[in-house]
């Protein structure tokens, strides 16, 4: 008997919406929930709507069914595929620009969205988790930092703070066999904090489960990715960063990794202002120095 045919991505919600007076009352309420949150639902394990719908998870795989996937897994890659056709990166500038164009400032417009963003992190990001992941940094005295793309700043602000607080930062800014190297190095005693958004890719996974196969404490900071590789990490801070398909900043995340830097120095303060000190003394030799003979 042949496996059931996945209909085209493009497809899916206009399915649902030709389906929908078919369906009973608990598929109507998985297909509401999809039609409305498909950039998030994409990224959610079954038993993860089942719970926030309140549902069976055997329900939930019956309605992919019903649409004519072998099962959910099958239905959320496809809806992930759809996910990743609408957020091309010029796409996603070119909606936003749009939506500015339309605004009139985009200084004023930039400055709202920025504000929105950051009072909804207000409530969503976890107090606890940020505590329990200070804790690790303070234990820690060697940190590796991975991130790729736009995220490399963010590694950059890590790095060059952490150092100036005494740890040893190795950074992870590159993907495929150059990690390997440096991956070498890690240990149990060793600290993992790796960023990663929109996609679980595979340099991801492998830093991910490599770390914890070592027994290494990993610290996540992510935004949708959670649902799917959560497990893997010991803390995960969550950076809603607005709409999955839109331009997205890096203000809420790197507004997280400011957080984690002060309540380090605060929990550390004798050690942070020796080394501190230790700087600016490295500073005023460096310019009593005439390199210019050197």
């Amino acid at each position: 008997m042949e496996s059931p045919k996945s209909p085209p991505v493009k497809q899916i919600s206009e399915i649902v919406r030709d389906r929908f007076e078919n369906f009973t009352k608990s598929e109507r309420r998985i297909a509401r929930y999809i039609l409305k949150n498909q950039d998030e639902a994409a990224f959610l394990p079954a038993s993860e709507l089942s719970e926030r719908l309140r549902l069976s998870e055997a329900t939930v795989v019956r309605f992919a069914q019903t649409l004519g996937f072998s099962g959910f897994p099958e239905m959320r890659t496809s809806l992930q595929d759809q996910y990743r056709s609408r957020v091309t990166h010029s796409a996603r500038i070119r909606e936003r620009l749009d939506e500015l164009r339309l605004a009139g400032d985009i200084f004023e417009q930039m400055t709202i969205s920025e504000i929105d963003f950051l009072t909804q992190a207000l409530q969503t990001v976890d107090r606890e988790a940020l505590r329990q992941a200070v804790d690790l940094l303070q234990e820690r005295k060697r940190v590796f930092v991975f991130g790729l793309g736009p995220s490399i700043t963010l590694v950059d602000l890590l790095e060059i703070r952490l150092t100036r607080f005494g740890r040893h930062v190795i950074p992870l800014t590159t993907a495929g066999r150059e990690v390997l190297d440096s991956l070498l190095l890690l240990t149990a005693d060793d600290l993992m904090f790796v960023i990663g958004f929109f996609d679980v890719t595979p340099t991801l996974q492998l830093i991910l489960e490599h770390a914890q196969n070592q027994g290494c404490p990993t610290i996540l900071l992510t935004d949708v990715l959670s649902p799917l590789v959560g497990e893997k990490a010991d803390i995960v801070l969550t950076a809603r960063r607005g709409p999955v398909s839109a331009f997205h900043s890096l203000t809420v995340p790197m507004t997280i990794i400011n957080t984690l830097l002060l309540s380090l120095a605060q929990a550390d303060q004798e050690r942070m202002i020796t080394n501190l000190d230790r700087l600016d003394e490295f500073r005023d030799k460096y310019s009593a120095m005439n390199f210019a003979k050197i």
